[in-house]
Protein backbone atom coordinates (compact mmCIF):
# COMPACT_ATOMS: atom_id res chain seq x y z
CA UNK A 1 0.00 0.00 0.00
CA UNK A 2 1.37 3.44 -0.92
CA UNK A 3 1.64 6.29 1.55
CA UNK A 4 -1.52 7.93 0.16
CA UNK A 5 -3.54 4.81 0.91
CA UNK A 6 -2.07 4.54 4.39
CA UNK A 7 -3.09 8.15 5.03
CA UNK A 8 -6.74 7.51 4.22
CA UNK A 9 -6.70 4.25 6.20
CA UNK A 10 -5.42 6.16 9.24
CA UNK A 11 -8.08 8.83 8.72
CA UNK A 12 -10.74 6.14 8.56
CA UNK A 13 -9.53 4.52 11.78
CA UNK A 14 -9.49 7.91 13.48
CA UNK A 15 -13.14 8.59 12.61
CA UNK A 16 -14.15 5.05 13.57
CA UNK A 17 -12.52 5.46 17.01
CA UNK A 18 -14.11 8.88 17.41
CA UNK A 19 -17.49 7.36 16.60
CA UNK A 20 -17.07 4.70 19.36
CA UNK A 21 -15.95 7.37 21.82
CA UNK A 22 -19.00 9.43 20.98
CA UNK A 23 -21.21 6.37 21.52
CA UNK A 24 -19.65 5.80 24.95
CA UNK A 25 -20.48 9.34 25.95
CA UNK A 26 -24.03 9.18 24.58
CA UNK A 27 -25.37 6.22 26.60
CA UNK A 28 -25.44 5.77 30.34
CA UNK A 29 -24.25 2.63 32.07
CA UNK A 30 -26.82 -0.18 32.04
CA UNK A 31 -29.30 -0.11 34.92
CA UNK A 32 -29.11 -2.53 37.83
CA UNK A 33 -31.11 -5.77 37.92
CA UNK A 34 -34.86 -5.78 38.24
CA UNK A 35 -37.09 -8.25 40.03
CA UNK A 36 -37.67 -11.32 37.86
CA UNK A 37 -41.14 -12.52 36.89
CA UNK A 38 -41.36 -14.73 39.98
CA UNK A 39 -43.93 -14.58 42.75
CA UNK A 40 -43.31 -15.80 46.29
CA UNK A 41 -46.04 -18.17 47.46
CA UNK A 42 -45.12 -18.37 51.13
CA UNK A 43 -43.87 -15.92 53.76
CA UNK A 44 -40.63 -16.63 55.56
CA UNK A 45 -42.43 -17.04 58.88
CA UNK A 46 -44.81 -19.64 57.38
CA UNK A 47 -41.88 -21.36 55.72
CA UNK A 48 -39.99 -21.67 59.01
CA UNK A 49 -43.07 -23.18 60.64
CA UNK A 50 -42.63 -26.27 58.44
CA UNK A 51 -39.67 -27.26 60.62
CA UNK A 52 -41.09 -28.53 63.92
CA UNK A 53 -38.58 -31.08 65.21
CA UNK A 54 -35.50 -29.55 66.81
CA UNK A 55 -32.36 -31.08 65.33
CA UNK A 56 -34.33 -32.81 62.61
CA UNK A 57 -34.27 -32.37 58.83
CA UNK A 58 -37.23 -30.95 56.93
CA UNK A 59 -36.71 -31.71 53.25
CA UNK A 60 -38.66 -29.40 50.98
CA UNK A 61 -40.43 -31.41 48.28
CA UNK A 62 -43.02 -28.80 47.28
CA UNK A 63 -42.69 -25.91 44.83
CA UNK A 64 -42.29 -23.30 47.53
CA UNK A 65 -40.87 -19.90 46.72
CA UNK A 66 -39.94 -17.40 49.41
CA UNK A 67 -38.57 -13.92 48.91
CA UNK A 68 -36.75 -11.41 51.08
CA UNK A 69 -34.21 -8.62 51.24
CA UNK A 70 -30.58 -9.43 52.00
CA UNK A 71 -29.91 -7.84 55.40
CA UNK A 72 -26.49 -9.37 56.14
CA UNK A 73 -23.72 -11.13 54.21
CA UNK A 74 -20.05 -12.01 54.41
CA UNK A 75 -18.58 -8.62 53.53
CA UNK A 76 -16.81 -7.92 56.84
CA UNK A 77 -15.78 -11.51 57.51
CA UNK A 78 -17.94 -11.77 60.64
CA UNK A 79 -20.27 -14.13 58.76
CA UNK A 80 -18.91 -16.94 56.63
CA UNK A 81 -20.70 -18.53 53.67
CA UNK A 82 -23.97 -17.13 54.99
CA UNK A 83 -26.73 -14.88 53.73
CA UNK A 84 -29.53 -13.56 55.92
CA UNK A 85 -32.74 -12.57 54.16
CA UNK A 86 -35.79 -10.96 55.69
CA UNK A 87 -39.40 -10.11 54.82
CA UNK A 88 -41.99 -8.38 56.99
CA UNK A 89 -42.78 -11.62 58.84
CA UNK A 90 -39.34 -12.94 59.75
CA UNK A 91 -35.93 -14.00 58.51
CA UNK A 92 -33.98 -17.06 57.43
CA UNK A 93 -30.29 -17.91 57.22
CA UNK A 94 -29.02 -19.40 53.96
CA UNK A 95 -25.96 -21.62 53.94
CA UNK A 96 -24.04 -21.22 50.66
CA UNK A 97 -20.78 -23.00 49.85
CA UNK A 98 -19.18 -19.93 48.30
CA UNK A 99 -17.23 -16.88 49.45
CA UNK A 100 -17.48 -13.18 48.55
CA UNK A 101 -21.25 -13.56 48.49
CA UNK A 102 -21.60 -9.82 49.10
CA UNK A 103 -20.48 -9.06 45.54
CA UNK A 104 -23.53 -10.82 44.07
CA UNK A 105 -25.88 -10.40 47.01
CA UNK A 106 -25.24 -6.98 48.57
CA UNK A 107 -27.29 -5.78 51.49
CA UNK A 108 -30.51 -4.38 50.05
CA UNK A 109 -30.85 -6.86 47.20
CA UNK A 110 -34.10 -8.78 46.89
CA UNK A 111 -33.68 -12.50 46.31
CA UNK A 112 -36.12 -15.30 45.49
CA UNK A 113 -35.50 -18.79 46.86
CA UNK A 114 -36.80 -21.84 45.02
CA UNK A 115 -36.85 -24.06 48.08
CA UNK A 116 -37.73 -27.42 46.51
CA UNK A 117 -34.73 -29.72 46.92
CA UNK A 118 -33.32 -27.79 49.91
CA UNK A 119 -33.53 -28.74 53.58
CA UNK A 120 -34.54 -26.86 56.70
CA UNK A 121 -32.85 -27.67 59.98
CA UNK A 122 -31.68 -25.88 63.10
CA UNK A 123 -28.34 -25.59 64.79
CA UNK A 124 -28.97 -25.24 68.51
CA UNK A 125 -32.35 -23.61 67.69
CA UNK A 126 -31.10 -21.21 65.02
CA UNK A 127 -32.90 -22.26 61.86
CA UNK A 128 -30.96 -22.58 58.60
CA UNK A 129 -31.77 -23.48 55.02
CA UNK A 130 -29.19 -25.39 53.03
CA UNK A 131 -28.33 -28.51 51.07
CA UNK A 132 -28.67 -31.94 52.65
CA UNK A 133 -25.57 -34.07 52.50
CA UNK A 134 -23.91 -36.83 54.47
CA UNK A 135 -20.78 -36.28 56.54
CA UNK A 136 -19.10 -39.46 57.81
CA UNK A 137 -22.32 -41.29 57.04
CA UNK A 138 -24.52 -38.97 59.10
CA UNK A 139 -27.07 -36.55 57.57
CA UNK A 140 -26.09 -32.89 57.68
CA UNK A 141 -27.18 -29.61 56.15
CA UNK A 142 -24.29 -28.00 54.31
CA UNK A 143 -23.94 -24.95 52.10
CA UNK A 144 -25.68 -24.99 48.73
CA UNK A 145 -22.94 -26.09 46.29
CA UNK A 146 -21.61 -23.12 44.36
CA UNK A 147 -22.40 -24.81 41.02
CA UNK A 148 -26.06 -25.12 42.05
CA UNK A 149 -26.61 -21.70 43.61
CA UNK A 150 -28.40 -20.28 40.56
CA UNK A 151 -30.87 -23.20 40.66
CA UNK A 152 -32.12 -22.06 44.06
CA UNK A 153 -31.25 -18.38 44.57
CA UNK A 154 -32.46 -15.85 41.99
CA UNK A 155 -31.25 -12.30 42.40
CA UNK A 156 -33.66 -9.40 41.98
CA UNK A 157 -33.65 -5.65 42.41
CA UNK A 158 -30.93 -3.85 44.37
CA UNK A 159 -31.01 -0.85 46.67
CA UNK A 160 -34.14 -1.90 48.56
CA UNK A 161 -34.72 -0.40 52.00
CA UNK A 162 -33.20 -2.43 54.82
CA UNK A 163 -35.27 -1.84 57.93
CA UNK A 164 -34.42 -3.64 61.18
CA UNK A 165 -37.16 -4.78 63.51
CA UNK A 166 -37.06 -2.48 66.54
CA UNK A 167 -37.43 -4.79 69.52
CA UNK A 168 -36.96 -5.09 73.25
CA UNK A 169 -35.14 -7.80 75.13
CA UNK A 170 -38.44 -9.48 75.99
CA UNK A 171 -39.29 -9.84 72.28
CA UNK A 172 -36.27 -12.06 71.78
CA UNK A 173 -37.58 -15.48 72.67
CA UNK A 174 -35.53 -18.68 72.79
CA UNK A 175 -37.83 -20.81 70.66
CA UNK A 176 -36.46 -21.71 67.22
CA UNK A 177 -39.74 -20.45 65.77
CA UNK A 178 -39.31 -16.96 67.27
CA UNK A 179 -39.87 -14.54 64.39
CA UNK A 180 -36.75 -12.53 65.21
CA UNK A 181 -34.25 -15.39 65.02
CA UNK A 182 -31.95 -14.64 62.04
CA UNK A 183 -33.57 -11.21 61.65
CA UNK A 184 -31.92 -7.81 61.55
CA UNK A 185 -33.06 -6.14 64.76
CA UNK A 186 -32.39 -2.93 66.64
CA UNK A 187 -32.00 -2.74 70.41
CA UNK A 188 -32.00 0.66 72.07
CA UNK A 189 -30.12 1.93 75.11
CA UNK A 190 -27.51 -0.80 75.40
CA UNK A 191 -23.85 -0.69 76.40
CA UNK A 192 -20.92 -3.04 76.90
CA UNK A 193 -20.46 -4.33 80.43
CA UNK A 194 -17.88 -2.49 82.53
CA UNK A 195 -15.52 -5.47 82.30
CA UNK A 196 -15.63 -5.44 78.49
CA UNK A 197 -15.18 -1.72 77.76
CA UNK A 198 -11.40 -2.11 77.57
CA UNK A 199 -11.54 -4.97 75.06
CA UNK A 200 -11.54 -5.28 71.29
CA UNK A 201 -14.38 -6.90 69.38
CA UNK A 202 -12.54 -10.20 69.00
CA UNK A 203 -9.32 -12.10 69.44
CA UNK A 204 -6.35 -10.79 67.46
CA UNK A 205 -3.84 -13.34 68.72
CA UNK A 206 -2.46 -16.17 66.64
CA UNK A 207 -5.19 -18.43 68.04
CA UNK A 208 -8.07 -16.44 66.48
CA UNK A 209 -10.78 -17.49 68.91
CA UNK A 210 -14.32 -16.22 68.36
CA UNK A 211 -15.11 -13.84 71.22
CA UNK A 212 -18.24 -13.30 73.31
CA UNK A 213 -18.72 -9.87 74.89
CA UNK A 214 -21.54 -8.89 77.22
CA UNK A 215 -24.07 -6.19 76.41
CA UNK A 216 -26.60 -4.88 78.90
CA UNK A 217 -29.26 -2.23 79.17
CA UNK A 218 -30.03 -0.04 82.15
CA UNK A 219 -32.45 -2.67 83.45
CA UNK A 220 -29.56 -5.17 83.55
CA UNK A 221 -30.95 -7.37 80.78
CA UNK A 222 -27.83 -9.02 79.39
CA UNK A 223 -27.13 -10.49 75.96
CA UNK A 224 -24.01 -11.74 74.16
CA UNK A 225 -22.34 -10.06 71.19
CA UNK A 226 -20.42 -12.78 69.33
CA UNK A 227 -17.66 -11.79 66.89
CA UNK A 228 -15.42 -13.89 64.68
CA UNK A 229 -11.68 -13.40 65.00
CA UNK A 230 -11.66 -13.23 61.17
CA UNK A 231 -13.89 -10.14 61.09
CA UNK A 232 -12.04 -7.20 59.58
CA UNK A 233 -12.91 -5.17 62.70
CA UNK A 234 -11.77 -7.81 65.24
CA UNK A 235 -8.96 -5.58 66.56
CA UNK A 236 -11.05 -2.43 67.00
CA UNK A 237 -11.72 -1.38 70.57
CA UNK A 238 -15.39 -1.42 71.56
CA UNK A 239 -17.05 1.94 72.36
CA UNK A 240 -17.66 2.81 75.98
CA UNK A 241 -20.94 4.73 75.62
CA UNK A 242 -24.59 3.74 75.51
CA UNK A 243 -26.93 3.68 72.53
CA UNK A 244 -28.49 1.62 69.75
CA UNK A 245 -27.18 -1.59 68.22
CA UNK A 246 -28.35 -3.04 64.91
CA UNK A 247 -27.57 -6.75 64.64
CA UNK A 248 -28.60 -10.24 63.61
CA UNK A 249 -30.30 -12.23 66.39
CA UNK A 250 -29.33 -15.89 66.76
CA UNK A 251 -29.62 -18.60 69.39
CA UNK A 252 -27.35 -21.18 70.90
CA UNK A 253 -29.95 -23.32 72.66
CA UNK A 254 -31.36 -20.87 75.22
CA UNK A 255 -28.47 -18.40 75.00
CA UNK A 256 -29.32 -15.22 73.09
CA UNK A 257 -26.57 -14.08 70.72
CA UNK A 258 -26.07 -11.08 68.46
CA UNK A 259 -23.93 -10.66 65.34
CA UNK A 260 -23.04 -7.27 63.88
CA UNK A 261 -22.24 -6.70 60.22
CA UNK A 262 -19.56 -4.09 60.98
CA UNK A 263 -18.84 -1.46 63.63
CA UNK A 264 -21.27 1.07 62.12
CA UNK A 265 -24.00 -1.14 63.58
CA UNK A 266 -22.91 -0.05 67.07
CA UNK A 267 -24.05 3.52 67.75
CA UNK A 268 -23.03 3.97 71.39
CA UNK A 269 -22.66 7.75 71.66
CA UNK A 270 -24.70 8.57 74.78
CA UNK A 271 -23.78 8.50 78.46
CA UNK A 272 -23.71 5.12 80.14
CA UNK A 273 -26.33 3.90 82.57
CA UNK A 274 -26.01 5.72 85.91
CA UNK A 275 -23.46 8.12 84.38
CA UNK A 276 -24.31 11.74 85.02
CA UNK A 277 -24.06 13.95 81.92
CA UNK A 278 -22.15 17.21 82.33
CA UNK A 279 -24.42 20.10 83.30
CA UNK A 280 -25.64 22.73 80.88
CA UNK A 281 -23.04 25.37 80.16
CA UNK A 282 -20.19 22.86 80.12
CA UNK A 283 -17.31 24.36 78.12
CA UNK A 284 -15.00 21.39 78.51
CA UNK A 285 -15.40 17.97 80.10
CA UNK A 286 -12.80 15.21 80.05
CA UNK A 287 -12.91 11.95 82.00
CA UNK A 288 -10.34 10.08 79.84
CA UNK A 289 -12.75 7.21 79.21
CA UNK A 290 -12.10 7.34 75.45
CA UNK A 291 -8.44 6.52 75.98
CA UNK A 292 -6.98 3.18 74.93
CA UNK A 293 -5.18 1.45 77.77
CA UNK A 294 -3.25 -1.73 76.87
CA UNK A 295 -3.83 -4.84 79.01
CA UNK A 296 -0.35 -4.34 80.47
CA UNK A 297 1.58 -1.08 80.69
CA UNK A 298 0.33 2.35 79.74
CA UNK A 299 -0.12 4.56 76.72
CA UNK A 300 0.29 8.35 76.46
CA UNK A 301 -2.87 10.43 76.74
CA UNK A 302 -3.95 11.23 73.18
CA UNK A 303 -7.05 13.41 72.83
CA UNK A 304 -7.92 15.58 69.85
CA UNK A 305 -7.10 19.21 70.66
CA UNK A 306 -5.08 18.42 73.80
CA UNK A 307 -1.31 18.72 74.15
CA UNK A 308 0.73 16.19 76.15
CA UNK A 309 4.39 17.23 76.09
CA UNK A 310 7.61 16.82 78.05
CA UNK A 311 9.54 20.02 78.70
CA UNK A 312 12.35 18.17 80.48
CA UNK A 313 12.98 14.49 81.06
CA UNK A 314 11.29 11.54 79.36
CA UNK A 315 7.91 11.50 81.13
CA UNK A 316 4.47 12.53 79.80
CA UNK A 317 0.95 11.95 81.10
CA UNK A 318 -0.26 8.38 80.52
CA UNK A 319 -3.74 6.90 80.35
CA UNK A 320 -4.36 4.36 83.13
CA UNK A 321 -7.33 2.33 84.31
CA UNK A 322 -8.22 1.00 87.75
CA UNK A 323 -11.51 -0.70 88.66
CA UNK A 324 -12.92 0.25 85.23
CA UNK A 325 -12.18 3.97 85.76
CA UNK A 326 -9.72 5.70 83.42
CA UNK A 327 -7.61 8.74 84.28
CA UNK A 328 -4.35 10.51 83.40
CA UNK A 329 -1.28 9.61 85.47
CA UNK A 330 2.30 10.78 85.69
CA UNK A 331 5.37 9.97 87.81
CA UNK A 332 9.08 10.31 87.18
CA UNK A 333 9.85 7.20 89.23
CA UNK A 334 12.64 5.11 87.64
CA UNK A 335 13.33 7.86 85.11
CA UNK A 336 16.84 8.69 86.43
CA UNK A 337 16.00 12.25 85.42
CA UNK A 338 17.48 15.12 87.43
CA UNK A 339 14.52 17.20 86.27
CA UNK A 340 11.21 15.98 84.92
CA UNK A 341 8.65 18.51 83.71
CA UNK A 342 5.55 17.68 81.67
CA UNK A 343 2.48 19.56 80.44
CA UNK A 344 -1.09 18.43 79.80
CA UNK A 345 -2.97 21.28 78.12
CA UNK A 346 -6.66 21.54 77.25
CA UNK A 347 -8.03 22.69 73.91
CA UNK A 348 -9.05 26.34 73.54
CA UNK A 349 -11.88 27.39 75.88
CA UNK A 350 -14.06 30.32 74.78
CA UNK A 351 -15.31 32.37 77.75
CA UNK A 352 -17.18 35.03 75.75
CA UNK A 353 -20.60 33.36 75.73
CA UNK A 354 -20.95 32.44 79.40
CA UNK A 355 -20.56 34.01 82.84
CA UNK A 356 -19.39 32.80 86.24
CA UNK A 357 -17.01 30.26 84.71
CA UNK A 358 -15.35 27.79 87.09
CA UNK A 359 -12.84 25.00 86.76
CA UNK A 360 -12.86 21.72 88.69
CA UNK A 361 -10.94 18.44 88.57
CA UNK A 362 -10.08 15.41 90.71
CA UNK A 363 -6.61 14.34 91.86
CA UNK A 364 -5.05 11.45 93.68
CA UNK A 365 -1.40 11.39 94.85
CA UNK A 366 0.44 8.25 95.85
CA UNK A 367 3.91 6.96 96.72
CA UNK A 368 5.20 10.31 97.86
CA UNK A 369 8.92 10.75 97.22
CA UNK A 370 11.35 11.56 100.02
CA UNK A 371 11.25 15.19 98.96
CA UNK A 372 7.71 15.51 100.28
CA UNK A 373 4.24 16.04 98.94
CA UNK A 374 4.88 19.18 96.90
CA UNK A 375 8.45 18.31 96.02
CA UNK A 376 6.97 16.33 93.14
CA UNK A 377 4.45 18.98 92.39
CA UNK A 378 1.33 19.23 90.27
CA UNK A 379 0.17 22.71 89.36
CA UNK A 380 -2.87 24.01 87.50
CA UNK A 381 -2.30 27.06 85.29
CA UNK A 382 -4.25 29.32 82.92
CA UNK A 383 -3.03 31.25 79.87
CA UNK A 384 -4.57 33.92 77.66
CA UNK A 385 -1.70 34.21 75.16
CA UNK A 386 -1.02 30.55 74.39
CA UNK A 387 -2.12 29.75 70.82
CA UNK A 388 -2.69 26.01 71.16
CA UNK A 389 0.42 25.07 69.19
CA UNK A 390 4.12 25.00 69.90
CA UNK A 391 5.74 24.70 73.30
CA UNK A 392 3.31 25.69 76.05
CA UNK A 393 6.16 26.68 78.36
CA UNK A 394 6.98 29.53 75.98
CA UNK A 395 3.63 31.22 76.79
CA UNK A 396 2.58 33.25 79.83
CA UNK A 397 0.75 31.26 82.51
CA UNK A 398 -0.96 32.25 85.75
CA UNK A 399 -0.82 29.76 88.61
CA UNK A 400 -4.28 28.82 89.97
CA UNK A 401 -2.99 26.10 92.31
CA UNK A 402 -3.60 28.05 95.52
CA UNK A 403 -7.33 28.06 94.78
CA UNK A 404 -7.53 24.27 94.39
CA UNK A 405 -7.74 21.40 96.85
CA UNK A 406 -5.24 18.69 95.88
CA UNK A 407 -4.95 15.09 97.05
CA UNK A 408 -3.15 14.89 100.41
CA UNK A 409 -1.28 11.84 99.14
CA UNK A 410 -0.07 8.64 100.75
CA UNK A 411 3.48 7.45 101.39
CA UNK A 412 3.43 3.83 100.22
CA UNK A 413 0.08 3.47 98.47
CA UNK A 414 -2.78 5.63 97.14
CA UNK A 415 -5.64 7.28 98.99
CA UNK A 416 -8.89 5.35 98.72
CA UNK A 417 -10.55 8.07 96.64
CA UNK A 418 -9.86 11.09 94.47
CA UNK A 419 -9.93 14.59 95.94
CA UNK A 420 -12.13 17.12 94.19
CA UNK A 421 -10.50 20.50 93.64
CA UNK A 422 -13.63 22.46 94.37
CA UNK A 423 -14.74 25.25 92.04
CA UNK A 424 -11.87 27.46 90.91
CA UNK A 425 -13.24 30.73 89.57
CA UNK A 426 -11.91 31.87 86.19
CA UNK A 427 -14.74 34.39 85.74
CA UNK A 428 -12.20 37.24 85.63
CA UNK A 429 -10.93 36.04 82.25
CA UNK A 430 -12.47 36.56 78.82
CA UNK A 431 -11.85 35.48 75.27
CA UNK A 432 -9.91 32.27 74.61
CA UNK A 433 -8.02 30.63 77.44
CA UNK A 434 -6.15 27.36 77.96
CA UNK A 435 -5.84 25.32 81.15
CA UNK A 436 -2.64 23.39 81.82
CA UNK A 437 -1.61 20.76 84.35
CA UNK A 438 2.13 21.02 84.92
CA UNK A 439 4.05 18.24 86.62
CA UNK A 440 7.49 18.84 88.14
CA UNK A 441 9.57 16.09 89.70
CA UNK A 442 13.00 14.48 89.82
CA UNK A 443 14.61 11.08 90.23
CA UNK A 444 18.36 11.76 90.17
CA UNK A 445 20.68 8.78 89.92
CA UNK A 446 22.63 7.89 93.06
CA UNK A 447 20.65 10.01 95.55
CA UNK A 448 17.66 9.51 97.83
CA UNK A 449 16.44 13.08 97.35
CA UNK A 450 13.82 12.04 94.85
CA UNK A 451 10.58 13.82 93.96
CA UNK A 452 8.70 10.94 92.40
CA UNK A 453 5.13 11.23 93.65
CA UNK A 454 2.58 9.70 91.29
CA UNK A 455 -0.24 12.05 90.37
CA UNK A 456 -3.56 11.01 88.87
CA UNK A 457 -6.01 13.48 87.30
CA UNK A 458 -9.65 12.88 86.33
CA UNK A 459 -12.95 14.62 85.57
CA UNK A 460 -11.64 17.95 84.31
CA UNK A 461 -14.49 20.40 83.73
CA UNK A 462 -15.01 24.06 82.96
CA UNK A 463 -18.61 25.16 83.45
CA UNK A 464 -20.26 28.53 82.88
CA UNK A 465 -23.73 30.01 83.28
Amino acid sequence: MNNFGRFFTAIGLFFLMATFAACEKTFDAPPGPYDPNITANMTIDAFKSLHTTAGGFTEIDQDIIISGIVVANDKSGNMYKQLFIQDTTGAIQLQVNATNLYTSYPVGRRVFIRAKGLTLTDEARTMILGYKDYVNGAPSVEGIPSALVSNYIIGGSIGNAVVPFEVTFNDLGTSMSNRYVNALIKLKDYEFSNADTTKTYSDTSQYRITTNLNLQNCSSSSIILRTSAYANFAGIKVPRGNGDITCIYTLYNTTRQLLIRDTTDVQFYSFRCNETPPPAGTLISENFETQTVPPTGTSPVTITGWLNMAEAGPKVFNAKVYQSNKYAEISCFASNAANSTAWLVTPAINLDNTTNERLSFDTKQGYIGTGGIWAAGLKVLISTDFTGTGNPWAATWTDLSSQAAFSPGAATTYPTSFTNSGNISIAGYSGTVYIAFKYEGADPTGTDNDRTSTWQIDNIQVIGD
